[in-house]
């Protein structure tokens, strides 16, 4: 029995709270359960508590750093690209109103915090912020009674330039810009009238500005300013590269023919072969350069009548004078006769004497019926045709176009073993879309134009692999966290934190339970008791053996604080036996042995 009462002593000194009032407080608790804590940890060796310190630190600062990261806020852009006038200005509205803001690596935005990212965007506004660039029309607001009839030109030009550049800066692409006018004065003649001229400078949000943007800002300066043309506009970067001209009125551009010659190649061919079998490329070569030519054609065969002249005359009646006009006409007859028969061999043989070139009339004898005069005259002329031919730059020159047009699909077998496959088509088949291409895109010979068409196989025939329900779930994760970015973050941390406690915090959790579960070894003046508990003289038995017990309740007593009163004793009396086995069976006789002879 008296092995009962040493246990019951040591539990009473070991847990003084159950002495008291049962339900004692957490305090005492905690305190009892760090003072043991740090008694155990001052009573492991050097190498083993420095590491079991940095282990401490290392899970205290990845506890803080994951803290931070998920509870930092997610900074969004307020304005960016301003002025450090401006930046100063909105800086203090945000102060003023209570936003937290940090400005930008350049210092030229301004960044809040995404949930107060709206009511800032309506705070800043309500103070007409920011005022970035040159004043518009806000110029004349408060009139100027002393300004002169040119400064009124020099603010009208400096406000219409102010709009300009406010209006061009709301354009996606453009982040700023800069707008100057030449503005020529208004003249008497139209003659000496001078067109206005533009130039902006463009401080744009990516490397390049499309053609379609930069005809689209000419077309606005150019619609805002009074006898400014779009090609008066000049465009530059903020890397000082001028911008393409812009395109010339009614022209097409080469890339807008060679679409739309594809799209009508597909939209002819693929009724015969087949939706998405068919995928055409065109490319149109044109001819730069001008020509201008002027031909004259005459016709030697084809004679036509410029002008034609008759005239002709009747007399009757009466006689009156005739033949050649001086004396022979008023000689006798005889004499008459011989002068007209005279005239009238001077004449070529042949040829009647009215129609001779460069001769007199021959008016005939009058009788007694009366006389008549008939004369013609006619201009003829060749056939000519004029022929005036000017070819200006942009004439097609040739046309090359590539056709892919996939196999066919046929059905195979029947019933149960019916399916589908792709046959390559045959020599007609493709002689007749042929033809039909070289139709759609114009096809001429002469130009040398090329159309070649080719039946593949296209990569689209292979059957698709289904997705395994794995891949289904990983592209819908996937989808989630691109929609929400914070889920994404949150998710990461939550890993890290993880992958924390298994690899650093429960090796470390597992090392000082291994540590503290140690059993305590007996120092040397524990030891030297050893003896004396296995082997006590026999006149003393009685005194050293309860000797004995005391001294193992002393020993056992900073264990019982930490583990318990029956863990202490049980873990004390495993380490004895284990470390000797021999000196334990003495130790256990010599109590057996004192037990029987109290009894």
């Amino acid at each position: 029995m008296a092995e009962t009462v040493q246990v019951t002593e040591i539990e009473r000194k070991a847990v003084p709270g159950a002495q008291g009032v049962p339900g004692a407080g957490a305090a005492q608790k905690a305190v009892a359960m760090t003072s043991a804590l740090r008694e155990r940890v001052m009573a492991l060796p050097p190498s083993k508590r420095t590491w079991l310190i940095a282990t401490v630190c290392v899970i205290a600062a990845g506890l803080a750093a994951m803290a931070w990261f998920v509870q930092r806020p997610d900074w969004k852009v307020l304005f960016s690209g301003l002025e450090s006038k401006d930046v100063q200005q909105v800086s203090q509205e945000l102060a003023t109103a209570g936003i937290p803001y940090q400005l930008s690596a350049d210092g030229a935005g301004v960044e809040v915090p995404a949930e107060m990212l709206d009511k800032a965007r309506m705070e800043v506004a309500a103070k007409g912020m920011p005022q970035t660039g040159r004043m518009g029309f806000e110029l004349f607001d408060k009139p100027n009674w002393v300004g002169s009839e040119f400064d009124e030109r020099v603010n009208y030009q400096r406000a219409l330039e102010g709009e300009l550049e406010h209006t061009i800066g709301t354009l996606g692409a453009v982040r700023s810009a800069r707008v100057h006018l030449v503005l020529p004065q208004p003249s008497l003649f139209l003659a000496q009238e001078k067109m206005a001229k533009a130039s902006v400078v463009l401080k744009l949000k990516r490397s390049a500005m499309d053609p379609d943007e930069a005809d689209s800002i000419r077309s606005l300066v150019a619609g805002a300013v009074e006898n400014l043309s779009p090609d008066q506009v000049t465009l530059v970067d903020a890397d000082g590269r001028v911008n393409l001209k812009p395109k010339s009125a009614g022209g097409v551009e080469d890339a807008e023919v060679e679409q739309a010659l594809e799209a009508k190649l597909v939209a002819m061919l693929e009724p015969l072969a087949g939706r998405d079998n068919v995928r055409a490329s065109v490319n149109v070569s044109y001819d730069q350069g001008s020509e201008e030519r002027t031909d004259e054609i005459y016709d030697p065969t084809q004679a036509a009548p410029v002008s034609m002249q008759k005239s002709e005359q009747t007399a009757g009646g009466q006689s009156r004078p005739s033949g050649v006009p001086g004396t022979a006409s008023n000689t006798p007859a005889g004499s008459a006769q011989g002068a007209v028969a005279g005239s009238t061999a001077a004449a070529a043989p042949g040829t009647p004497p009215l129609l001779q070139k460069d001769s007199l009339p021959v008016y005939p004898q009058a009788n007694a019926q009366g006389q008549s005069l008939k004369e013609e005259n006619g201009t003829y002329a060749v056939t000519k045709h004029m022929i005036h031919t000017e070819q200006g730059p942009g004439r097609v020159r040739r046309i090359t176009a590539a056709v892919l047009v996939n196999d066919r699909m046929v059905t195979e077998g029947a019933g149960k073993l019916e399916h589908t496959a792709w046959k390559p088509r045959s020599g007609e088949e493709m002689h007749r879309l042929e033809e039909l291409a070289q139709a759609a895109v114009g096809f001429d010979s002469r130009r040398g134009d090329q159309v070649v068409m080719q039946n593949v196989s296209f990569s689209s025939n292979q059957p698709e692999s289904r997705p395994t329900p794995l891949n289904k779930a990983f592209e819908e994760a996937k989808g989630i966290l691109r929609a929400q970015p914070g889920l994404l973050r949150t998710v990461m941390m939550g890993i890290c934190g993880l992958l924390l406690v298994l690899f650093v915090l429960r090796p470390a959790v597992r090392q000082v339970t291994a540590t503290l579960s140690e059993p305590m070894m007996l120092t040397s003046s524990d030891s030297d008791l050893m003896p004396q508990l296995i082997a006590p003289p026999a006149e003393d038995k009685d005194e050293e053996s309860h000797d004995a017990s005391e001294r193992i309740e002393q020993l056992m007593e900073p264990r019982v604080r930490v583990l318990g009163p029956r863990d202490a004793i049980y873990d004390y009396v495993a380490a004895s036996v284990r470390r000797d086995a021999a000196q334990s069976t003495r130790l256990l006789e010599a109590w057996i042995g004192t037990s029987g002879e109290s009894e």
